[in-house]
């Protein structure tokens, strides 16, 4: 997945979300499972991440976009552009 720890540790904080309230978005048993995504100690879904953004406020179809032109430019992501409000 092109999706990192680090993108969905600033997701969940630019959401002001908690890793476990994050988890329940994932459907999975308990944050930690959440908190090793984080740390790239697996990773989860299309389903679960697609889950979390929108519980996040973000169109996940343009996070998605975004990862996939960051990963061939290298480039910043700018989270506010894919939020529900933007």
């Amino acid at each position: 997945m092109i999706i990192t720890g680090t993108d969905l540790r600033i997701m969940r904080l630019r959401a002001g979300k908690t890793t476990v309230q994050m988890a329940e978005f994932a459907g999975v048993k308990t944050r930690k499972t959440y908190e090793n995504w984080e740390k790239n100690v697996g990773s989860p879904s299309m389903n679960q991440f697609l889950a979390m953004s929108m519980a996040c406020g973000f169109k996940p179809a343009e996070l998605i976009k975004m990862y996939i032109e960051r990963d061939n430019s290298d480039s910043e992501i700018d989270l506010m552009s894919a939020s529900e409000s933007a």
